[in-house]
């Protein structure tokens, strides 16, 4: 495993000069806003979730939710503009396990920026993250009161993210020869994140709406479990459904887990990094074999 200063160097290394990183967020801003257009009432849906839960297809949900409504709107997610950084390909190939780390340090400012003049600009817009800290709610906080503030999370077991996240990276590897490294503490800090700031989310009644989806038949089609305006929920808060149906999603693929972490197992050999964090999946879901 890298040490802190050592990751600090690589870090360095890869961070952009003015020059190059405002290059990046022109390349960014023009696609992303592509579709942007002005609204009297436009919506903003924030979606929430860990690495590997799911959020890809609320995004989905929602932009086709826009279009059956002939409404534009714009989609902010800093994985789909990663590769956007000049040197991407060459850092997940050369530092895989810290390619978000690194990404992050122009990703992170770009989406701010995106962020700010969507909402400045009175957009249709889908925000998707991990939710894992308050941070978005101090950016609804400051929203205009025209906006429709919807909160959609998705209700994914951590063992079940943990493998999707891993299967994902394996897939990738094998198609283009890298992937989209999961860190296990990472990906579990995020978990604990959601739930922590759903509660706050929920009980600060800024959102005008909060949803809660489990996966469903397909990643298009997420399941609606819980919606804080029907009356016909069956749990009575956000935060408790997401609990609920967490257990009910590991319980629904328990039978699955031991071949699936198998598969992940023995895909490849691997470098030591990787190894520890196969090692980490394992001891995490060893109990499960």
């Amino acid at each position: 495993m890298f040490i802190m200063d050592e990751i600090n160097e690589i870090k360095k290394e890869y961070k952009l000069n003015e020059k190059d990183f405002n290059e990046m967020y022109q390349q960014t801003r023009k696609i992303v806003f592509m579709e942007a257009k002005t609204y009297e009432k436009p919506t903003a849906i924030l979606i929430g979730g860990q690495t590997g839960a799911g959020k890809g297809g609320i995004d989905v949900y929602s932009k086709k939710e826009f279009k059956e409504q002939n409404l534009d709107s714009i989609v902010i997610d800093v994985d789909c503009f990663r590769m956007l950084h000049p040197r991407a390909e060459e850092i997940i190939k050369k530092y895989p396990t810290l390619y978000t780390d690194i990404t992050a340090q122009e990703t992170g400012p770009i989406a701010k920026e995106l962020l700010k003049e969507a909402i400045e600009k009175g957009y249709n817009f889908i925000f998707e993250g991990t939710m894992k800290n308050t941070e978005i709610l101090e950016t609804m906080r400051n929203m205009p009161r025209k906006f429709n503030k919807v909160v959609r999370v998705i209700a994914t077991s951590p063992k079940e993210s943990l493998l999707t996240a891993f299967e994902r990276n394996e897939e990738q590897v094998n198609k283009i020869g890298y992937g989209r490294f999961t860190n296990v503490e990472v990906h579990d800090y995020s978990c604990e994140g959601v739930e922590k700031t759903l509660k706050v989310i929920e009980e600060s009644g800024v959102p005008d709406r909060i949803q809660i989806f489990t996966r469903g038949k397909d990643i298009v089609s997420p399941e609606l479990v819980y919606d804080s305006t029907s009356e016909n929920n069956k749990y009575k808060t956000a935060y408790e459904t997401l609990i609920r149906y967490r257990k009910i999603n590991e319980e629904k693929i328990y039978s699955t887990i031991k071949e699936r972490l198998n598969n992940i197992l023995n895909s490849r050999k691997v470098d030591k990094k990787e190894e520890k964090q196969r090692e980490l999946l394992e001891k995490k879901l060893r109990m499960c074999k």
